[in-house]
Formats: C-alpha cells, structure tokens, sequence
C-alpha cells in the first residue's frame, strides 16, 4: 500500500497516521518496502486477522474510501495502468456498489488485454458479466453486453481456455438478431467458427463459415468482411481443404485492399501461402514474410505470430529445418513479450519442439517441452506429441505412450501425421506389430480422407517406410520358421504401399520436397528388406540424403540397416564397421537408447567392435549453469530468482507474462527439485547459487 493512497483514504492527521504507522512498523506488524514508498503486512496469517476482525459495515465502508481514492486520483496507486485499474475495480467490488464495480470491471479488462495480461482480462470480463446481470444497463465502457461476451471468449481463448471461449461466443450469438444486425452475426460467426476448429469441431466450424458468408452477401466490402472470408480461408486450409482455400483467401485479399484492411490483408496472405508452398515453395516463403510486414505494421500481434508457425513448415518443407528453427525461436520469444505463449506462441513453440527433434537437439526438446507444459495451451497437443516421439526414441515407452495418447486426446486430427506416426513408431520400436499394423492403418486411412488425390504427399509419404517397415519385420521374423505363408500375406498387405510409393517416386517433376523425397528414399529401401534381399546401395542412399537434410537419427537408422544389409552380403567386417561405428555414435550421442540396442546387437552377430563414444556429440549441449546442475529449466530459474526477491505467484506472474496458475506449476516443480519444504529454503538456495543477481 503506498503512503499517499493510504493518507488520501484514510483521511487521518498526517501527524497521527505517521504515529500509527511507527507504532506497527516498530512492533514488526508492517514492513516497509525497500526501495519504495509502500508498506506492507508482514505475515500473510497477520493479514487474515486484521481481515476477519473488522465487522461487515467497516469492510465495505474502507474499501468504498479507497475506491473513491483512486477513482480521483488513479496515479496514488503508484502501479502500471492495469494494476490500478484492477485495484480500482476489486474496492468498488468489495465495497458492494455493483454499478460503479460493473464499468470499473470493464475497465480493468481492456487493460489487463492491453498489457497482455490475458488470463486477468478474462477474470475482469467474467466478474463484470456476472455484475450485469445484476443491474438494469444496456451499456458499460461504450460496449454493449454482445460486445463484452465477445471480449470476454478472446481473453479466455488467448488464456488457453476454447471450451469457454465457444460458450461466450453462443451466449453473444443468441442476443442477435441476424436479419437486423447480419455484419455484427457474421463476425460473431467468424469467431465462433475459428474457436470451434481448435476444438476439433470441424463440420461446426465449417458451418459457422458459410452461414457467415451468407449474411454478408450483397454487403458492401468492409474490413469485418475480409476478416470473415480470411478466417473461412484459414479453417479449409488447415482441414487441407486448399482448392477450395485459395479463392477464398484471394476474395478476402481482395476485399482487404479495397477498404485498406492491412490486418485482414495480412490474414489471408500467410493462409494462401500455406496454400502455394506445395506448387512453390519460393513464392510461399516470400508471401509469408510479406504477410508479417502487412501485420507488424497493422498492429496485428496475432496474425504477426502466425506467419511464424506457417512459415516455420514451409522452410521444413524446402530442406532448409535450421532457419525454421530460428524463425520458430524467434516468433515464440516475440509470443512471450506479448503475452500470447499459450495463445499462437505455444503452436510456434510446437513445430520449434518437433524441429528440435528432428535436427538432433534432443536436450533442447526435452527442456522446452516440460516447461510450456506446465500449463494449458493452444499447441499442448504438439508438444505432448514431440515430447512423446522424443521419449520414444529414448526407449521410455510408458511414458511417450502416455504423452501420445494424451495428444490425441486433445486433437485428434493429430492421428494423421505427428501423434499418429509416433505411436506407429512406437509400437514397431517395441515389437507390438498388430498395435503398428493399427496405428498405420488409421493414419493412413486419415490422409486417404483429407487428401483423396494424392496431392498432398508431405502428409501421407512418412507413413510408407513405417508401413514397410512393419512389413519386413514380419517377413523377417517369418524366415526362420519357413512361414512362406506368413511371408507372402506381409507382401500382399504391402501391395498398396508399393504401388503408392512407386507412383510417387516416379511422378514428374519430382516430388519437391527434401523431407519427402528423404522419406521416399527411405521407403524404397525398406521395400528391399520386404523383398527379401535387404539392397545396402538403397540404404546408403537413404542415409546420405538424411545426412545432407542434417537429421542424425534418420541418417543413424539408415546407416544401421545398410550395416545389416552388408553383413548378410557377407561383406568384410572391416567395411561393416566403418558405416555401423558412426551410427553407434549418434545413437550414444543423441540418447537414442532402443536405436543402440539394435545396433549393439547386430554388432554382437556379426563379431565387430563398436568403438566408446567419443567427446564430440552430434547434438550440441546446452552450456552449463548453477540452474541446470540442479535440473532446473531456464524459464524455472527465472521463476527462482522472482521466488528469491520474495515475489508471489501473481507478481511472478506479471514479470514473466503468465497466469498465476502456471507460476504456481512452476514453483511446486521447483520446489520438488530443490527438494526443498518452501520458498524459504528455495531462495536461500538461490542466493548461495547467484541466482537472484541475474
């Protein structure tokens, strides 16, 4: 509490409140903030009996004088904009003057929203819904309660809450009346169609659309409009529905560029880029940087973050993972200074944690995937599914089945490419076929579904060497029992595979996609394991194209299969070691523990020494600190120094732009490490550690 906000509410003789205030300082039941013209309580026990002593009538009565306090003077908050206006709107709460807290409410949101301080804007706008139902106002702040509901299903929905944001937006919708306020529906319309997608709603969202566009038809272009068709554009291209995007986003274009809305503009530019990168790769590249101008110059932070995430698979698409993991950085850094981590910034964070994964940055993956998710977020699913390919790899089988099949659960559009592959994956790593055979099946029966023609392949091409694979293994484990039977029925059930993927490696012009034409290749050279006589060239052609894309675990398993090939070739050990040896080392690198069993195991058939791991390792090490001796991440050990200056979840909260909720998380998850009771001891470990300097 500052000196001059407590004088002004009070209205004591300064003489008298000084007195008052020496005696509680002296008796050590105030403290007076270092650095700072405030006091505080204390003990937080203190504060609860200071509470609970004063009667009904003096609560309300104080927190009314301290209201109109700040009400004439908001700068004795001595506090940012957002604070003051959310200590204004809590003491005409708490004083019981609904009409007065119902505008101070609104208030306080817009400037939570402002600050970025989303899951705060969605409490403000919750409480002030609930005091509107309370009083006989049509208005509050210039909004009416349509207006609220949609603020209030925004907040919540950057706060990482869509179920609750759908429910706000059905409340706004049915306060409309469609035939007298059609551009007001549409938008409404628009939101509710966006938030019902991420839901995994996609036939409602769809709906929402079309029902959108048909208010709007015969209106004159508008900015609500190009936001509509941007956002309908938006939904077809992540159902992979992009014939039927394209023109709509070249409608939202160009209705964007005839009333100047830049926002809306860049919306659609980045959704039709997505839509080109499978024809040209370039242009998509140039479009999605051209889409982030138009957005940082628009003031548009959330279409500004989605030229990230899409950009980010486009340059996966061209060969080039490196430069999309340091846009992904980049974007999800921006995310967090804006406060929209869980929001746009958590998708970002998912391709950055997939393409972590797949450049060999295992220790760098497994970091980020345990800190953002330690609370909800937009992305959960992607970073559940990166976290469980990454423990698969590792061979902690629980525990990726379990990050995978919660991945599922929250999208289960995911079956298809990222959560699918890796419980296939999964499944094939721990010799449970049927389970592979499953998990294959469905994955590829998605793509089938989304992609009838085939012209998409980045989505259906990683399941063929998975299913080939799967293929062999049964033939293989077939041969020593002479189960010709059992051999031929994997064939067969291949048959479709091969002929898809002979289609593929035939088509002109080529495939233009490195990933893909990696997997291919890969593919290929799985077939010949299904044939029979497992082909090294194939392999060695496989690995050399994954070690070009620079993805060591691709590159590792070729080696290791084309290792297999020679030694049933009967090819000298001496040149079997050369090829298997370097694999071994990734595998020990990378901490691929399922992959170096195999290898270890082939190199225990075939009587050949594996060298000891040398220093080097193929995914470089984060460096060293005094926060990761003690397995804390770097977002805990910024959570440690705040607990260390004596910060509380909310304010630790505020520094660091996240709900007091995750800042809970992240403390108890600090706690448990240290080993520690309480923050106490916590900080003292801080302070030994120079911590609290950084």
């Amino acid at each position: 509490m500052p000196h001059r906000l407590l004088a002004a509410a009070t209205g004591m003789d300064e003489e008298i409140l000084l007195a008052g205030l020496r005696a509680a300082v002296g008796r050590r039941l105030l403290v007076v903030l270092p650095d700072a013209d405030d006091y505080e309580v204390r003990h937080a026990l203190l504060r609860q009996v200071v509470v609970a002593d004063l009667l009904p009538g003096e609560r309300t009565r104080l927190h009314a004088r301290f209201a109109e306090a700040l009400a004439e003077r908001p700068e004795l908050a001595a506090a940012s904009p957002a604070v003051a206006a959310a200590e204004l709107a809590a003491h005409w709460d708490a004083a019981d003057e609904p009409a007065r807290a119902l505008p101070a409410r609104v208030a306080a949101g817009l400037a939570a929203a402002d600050a970025h301080a989303f899951a705060e804007a969605a409490g403000h706008y919750q409480r002030a819904l609930e005091l509107w139902a309370l009083l006989p106002v049509d208005q509050a702040e210039g909004m009416d309660r349509v207006d609220l509901l949609g603020r209030a299903a925004e907040a919540a929905a950057l706060s990482g809450d869509t179920t609750h944001a759908i429910g706000l937006l059905e409340q706004g919708l049915g306060q409309l009346v469609r035939a007298t306020e059609p551009v007001r529906a549409a938008v409404v319309l628009g939101r509710l169609g966006f938030h019902r997608f991420r839901a995994g709603a996609e036939a409602d969202a769809l709906a929402a659309y079309q029902e959108a566009e048909r208010l709007l038809t015969g209106a004159p272009p508008s900015a609500e409009r190009a936001g509509v068709l941007a956002g309908h554009g938006l939904v077809l291209m992540l159902a992979l529905r992009t014939e039927e995007a394209i023109p709509v986003c070249q409608a939202a274009i160009a209705v964007a560029r005839a009333v100047g809305a830049r926002a809306e503009e860049a919306g659609a530019l980045d959704t039709l880029a997505c839509c080109l990168d499978v024809g040209d790769l370039d242009q998509s590249l140039q479009l999605h940087l051209e889409a982030r101008r138009l957005a940082e110059a628009a003031g548009a932070d959330e279409t500004m973050l989605r030229t990230y995430l899409n950009r980010t698979v486009s340059l996966e698409l061209a060969g080039r993972e490196w430069e999309g993991i340091d846009d992904a950085r980049e974007g999800l850094e921006r995310a967090r200074r804006l406060g929209l981590e869980r929001a746009w910034g958590s998708l970002v964070a998912g391709n950055l944690a997939w393409g972590l994964l797949q450049a060999g940055r295992w220790a760098e993956c497994d970091r980020l995937t345990e800190e953002l998710l330690a609370g909800d977020s937009w992305g959960a699913f992607l970073l559940h599914s990166a976290r469980g390919a990454l423990l698969a790899r590792q061979g902690d089988f629980p525990a990726a089945r379990a990050q995978l099949d919660r991945s599922l659960a929250l999208s289960p559009t995911a079956l298809g490419n990222e959560a699918g592959l890796s419980l296939a994956e999964l499944a094939l790593w721990e010799g449970r076929h049927d389970d592979a055979e499953a998990a294959i099946a469905e994955g590829l029966q998605w793509c089938a579904q989304r992609d009838p023609d085939g012209r998409l392949p980045q989505f259906s091409a990683p399941w063929y060497p998975l299913a080939l694979r799967l293929a062999a293994d049964r033939a293989e484990r077939a041969a020593p029992r002479r189960a010709a039977r059992e051999a031929a029925e994997a064939r067969r059930q291949a048959a479709p595979i091969v002929s898809a993927l002979e289609r593929l490696a035939g088509q002109e012009p080529p495939v233009p996609f490195p990933p893909v034409a990696c997997t291919l290749l890969l593919a290929a050279a799985e077939r010949s394991r299904l044939e029979g006589g497992s082909d090294p060239e194939r392999w060695r052609v496989a690995a050399t194209a994954w070690e070009r894309l620079e993805r060591p675990f691709d590159a590792a398993y070729a080696r290791f299969r084309q290792a297999e090939a020679l030694l049933a070739a009967r090819a000298p050990r001496a040149q079997v070691a050369t090829i298997l040896g370097p694999a071994h080392q990734t595998a020990m690198a990378l901490g691929a523990a399922p992959l170096r069993r195999e290898i270890e195991l082939l190199a225990q058939r075939g009587r050949l020494h594996l060298e000891a791991p040398v220093d080097t390792t193929t995914a470089p090490k984060a460096p060293s600190s005094p926060a990761a001796s003690l397995g804390l991440t770097e977002r805990e050990a910024e959570v440690l120094a705040l607990v260390a200056e004596g910060r509380t979840n909310r304010q630790i909260g505020q520094a660091l732009f996240i709900t007091p909720k995750t800042a809970s998380i992240h403390v108890s998850r600090i706690l448990a490490k240290l080993g520690v009771a309480g923050r106490g001891e916590a900080a003292a470990i801080a302070h030994r550690l120079g911590l609290d300097k950084r």
